[in-house]
C-alpha cells in the first residue's frame, strides 16, 4: 500500500521532470529558423537604439506649462506643452525652460529615459536666440542618471510626476500635458 504522501513525492518527481524536459525543448514558428522565431524574453537585455530625431521650434510663453520643483529655491521651472514627445525609442523629449529670479532663461531641448532613469541634454536656446544650439560637447552622445536628492532636480521631478510610471513611459504626451496641467502651481 502507498502512502498519500508516497504519491505527493512522485507527483512532484514527475512534475519536476516534465518541466526539465519541456525546458529543454525549443520551439520555433513555422519552421523558420531560431533567430527569427519571435519569440521575445521579457527577461533579456536589450541594446539601446536610439531614434534619430530633430529639434522643435522654439518654444512660445502661451505653450509653457509650469510646474514645482522641491529645493527649487526661487526658480520658476515650465515644459513647452508643444515640445513633449515619445519616441519609438520610447524617450520623451521635451524642451523645459528654467527662469532665475532676476529673470535670466535657460532654455533646454532634452531626452529622458524611463526605463534607465537618464537624461540627455540634445539643444540649448540662449537668451534672445531665435534657433537651437545643438550640443557639441564630448559627452553628447552619453546619458546621465537623474539625481532625486540634488537642488533644481527638474528632470527626476518630470519623471516621477509626470512622465514615467516606474520604468515606463507614462502615457501618450496628451496624457502627459493633462497631468501637468491638473498639477500646474499658479503664478
Amino acid at each position: 500500500m502507498t502512502s498519500f504522501t508516497g504519491r505527493r513525492v512522485r507527483a512532484g518527481l514527475l512534475l519536476a521532470a516534465a518541466c526539465l524536459a519541456l525546458a529543454g525543448c525549443k520551439t520555433t514558428s513555422k519552421g523558420l529558423p531560431e533567430e527569427e522565431s519571435g519569440f521575445v524574453n521579457p527577461f533579456e537585455e536589450r541594446a539601446f537604439k536610439e531614434s534619430e530625431i530633430g529639434l522643435p521650434p522654439p518654444p512660445k510663453d502661451a505653450d509653457l506649462i509650469p510646474f514645482s520643483v522641491n529645493g527649487s529655491g526661487e526658480f520658476r521651472f515650465a515644459v513647452d506643452s508643444k515640445s513633449i514627445s515619445v519616441g519609438p525609442d520610447r524617450v520623451v523629449r521635451f524642451t523645459v525652460v528654467i527662469t532665475s529670479p532676476g529673470g535670466a532663461r535657460n532654455v533646454n531641448f532634452e531626452g529622458m529615459r524611463c526605463d534607465a532613469f537618464e537624461r540627455k541634454l540634445y539643444a540649448t536656446l540662449p537668451q534672445g536666440a531665435t534657433e537651437w544650439i545643438p550640443n557639441r560637447a564630448d559627452d553628447r552622445d552619453t546619458w546621465y542618471r537623474m539625481q532625486t536628492r540634488s537642488r533644481n532636480a527638474y528632470s527626476a521631478t518630470l519623471a516621477t510626476d509626470f512622465f514615467c510610471e516606474g520604468r515606463t513611459v507614462a502615457g501618450t504626451p496628451e496624457k502627459m500635458i493633462k497631468d501637468l496641467r491638473a498639477y500646474a502651481p499658479s503664478r
